[in-house]
């Protein structure tokens, strides 16, 4: 069996791949939530999960986005092919990015509660789902 190394594979083939992840980090604050993990931990994958779709539907467009976690960042750039990820501003996808970075650590102050590591899972559910729609618009 061939295996393609990672310069070798198509645009599209890429983004497959950042999408996988994304759902992967998806089902994993899920499964982290049913088992009553800490509310941060939750948090972090659901961000994770998000910033992982949208590096998929950029890398899908060619777009260069940096080493950047910043969701707002990639949501601005994604606006910039698409002026329907401003929804993603509007229902407040980015404000998962502060939230599951400082969480992290012990020192900050910030407690997340379980009441929003649901609406973390939630607003990813949304915004993934949505993220999945544009991609598979663009390969249609």
């Amino acid at each position: 069996m061939l295996i393609k190394r990672e310069n070798e594979l198509s645009s599209e083939e890429i983004a497959e791949k950042w999408l996988r992840k994304a759902y992967t980090d998806l089902r994993v604050a899920v499964k982290l939530f049913e088992i009553g993990e800490e509310p941060w931990v939750i948090v972090f994958h659901a961000q994770q999960a998000v910033e992982k779709a949208l590096k998929a539907y950029l890398v899908l467009h060619n777009r260069h986005f940096g080493k950047t976690h910043n969701l707002f960042r990639l949501i601005d750039l994604c606006s910039e092919i698409d002026q329907e990820f401003q929804q993603l501003h509007e229902l407040e996808i980015d404000k998962l990015y502060p939230l599951a970075i400082e969480a992290r650590y012990p020192d900050t102050g910030i407690e997340i509660t379980i009441d929003e590591a649901k609406e973390a899972i939630e607003k990813a559910r949304i915004a993934i789902s949505f993220i999945t729609r544009k991609i598979k618009s663009k390969k249609s």
